[in-house]
């Protein structure tokens, strides 16, 4: 579409608590994971485009959590924040009738896992969207047919794993 600028600051922080806290716990971190970015066609010979934003590049994105091991239990809980972004770089912002272009909607989501480690086997279940929240991430053009394609429903995941 033309020439772009992209800029950004993008920061991790992880603080273990354990080592600054006494506490009967073998694990306690928070960690946080932050992301700034400006994006915006400069020059386009398409007219409409120059100083618009780049698509799919959203302002903020967040993740931040929390996790906790007691022995050979561990439970991490996340919480994920993204902006509205733009999917077309005239940076529509209402859908039309094919629902191909149109702003995608801030949304934010919390996960939720545990795992316990005993001798050779480990468990482990998560839970994806513990809020059952509504919110959809891209836009389809083709299969499974133009318009969004909506997020999973709250979910869950089971694994089982024993080491040899």
């Amino acid at each position: 579409m033309g020439d772009a600028l992209i800029y950004g600051q993008e920061f991790l922080l992880n603080f273990n608590f354990k080592k600054i806290v006494n506490l009967p716990v073998s694990n306690f971190n928070y960690f946080i994971n932050y992301s700034r970015t400006k994006s915006e066609y400069i020059d386009s010979k398409v007219n409409g485009i120059s100083s618009n934003n780049v698509e799919f590049i959203p302002k903020s994105n967040l993740k931040t959590g929390l996790q906790l091991g007691f022995n050979n239990f561990n439970a991490t809980l996340q919480y994920t924040f993204m902006s509205e972004q733009f999917t077309d770089a005239t940076n529509s912002i209402e859908s039309d009738l094919s629902g191909v272009i149109g702003q995608i909607p801030k949304y934010d989501v919390l996960d939720l896992s545990f795992s316990y480690i005993f001798n050779n086997i480990t468990l482990e279940l998560g839970i994806n969207n513990v809020l059952d929240e509504y919110y959809f991430t891209n836009r389809a053009t083709g299969y499974p047919g133009p318009g969004i394609i909506p997020s999973p429903n709250r979910n869950f995941n089971f694994l089982l794993e024993y080491k040899f």
